[in-house]
């Protein structure tokens, strides 16, 4: 499978409700602001709206990402998914092996057990390597 659709499918599965849902947020805010509460200065909602908005949408991304990444790694073979790792960190979908904010990735077991059936070697581009 071409590795741009493999990437646009996650952006669009991923990023694509979670973006959505804290615009949603945001603009709901605002008009709940100015129209119920009559505040003329709706930026303090908001901002509060939209921080707590994209806190939720985080733990969106820390649930479909492992899903996503099941899904477009088994997608390819090991020439190239190398590629497909680097090109995921680079739009933002991934983050790189390593990272703290891939701790915060939600594994199920059935991810766990889906997970242990790609190619190992696709398996230890996301292990650490140890110095």
């Amino acid at each position: 499978m071409n590795l741009k659709r493999l990437i646009n499918k996650g952006l669009l599965t991923v990023y694509g409700p979670l973006t959505s849902f804290v615009l949603i947020c945001g603009f709901t805010a605002n008009w709940f602001a100015k129209n119920i509460l009559n505040y003329e200065k709706s930026d303090f909602i908001i901002t509060i709206t939209v921080v707590i908005a994209t806190m939720i949408g985080w733990i969106w991304w820390s649930y479909k990402i492992v899903k996503w990444k099941y899904w477009a790694f088994s997608q390819i073979n090991i020439e190239n998914s190398y590629d497909l790792y680097e090109k995921a960190i680079g739009v933002g979908l991934i983050w790189p092996t390593g990272s703290i904010f891939n701790k915060t990735e939600i594994w199920t077991e059935k991810d766990k057990q889906n997970w242990e059936k790609l190619n190992p070697e696709i398996r230890d581009i996301f292990k650490v390597k140890k110095v």
